[in-house]
């Protein structure tokens, strides 16, 4: 089955012309091989949940959506992606799978699979 548009993380994720090793974003450099041959790389926007916090006292630009949650997500794939959470209110274990289920202005939003 293919995955929805929302469920892929296109930009999060940078893949090295070089050697091939998938990396998050951003960087300079592949850390495998140090070749300035990286581009963004579309993969599966799924995985395990690495550590999360809520965000209470937001900076200026992003206040009126405080309360808001930020998670580092161990993706299939291998790369490390950092995003949104949703349904934080649950409290998701550490380790539980989550999955991309949209953007918003341009970040991945992860939750955690039912």
């Amino acid at each position: 089955m293919n995955p929805r548009p929302s469920q892929l993380l296109t930009g999060s994720v940078l893949r090295c012309a070089a050697c091939g090793a998938l990396t998050g974003a951003p960087r300079f450099l592949c850390p495998s091989c140090r070749r300035a041959a990286l581009a963004p790389a579309e993969v599966r926007g799924e995985g395990r949940l690495l550590s999360w916090t809520v965000i209470r006292r937001a900076p200026q630009q992003f206040r009126d959506q405080a309360p808001y949650a930020v998670c580092v997500v161990d993706l299939d794939c291998g790369a490390r992606a950092t995003g949104r959470l949703a349904g934080y209110e649950r409290e998701p274990a550490l380790g539980a799978r989550v999955r991309c289920v949209e953007h918003v202005a341009g970040v991945p939003v992860f939750a955690e699979e039912a």
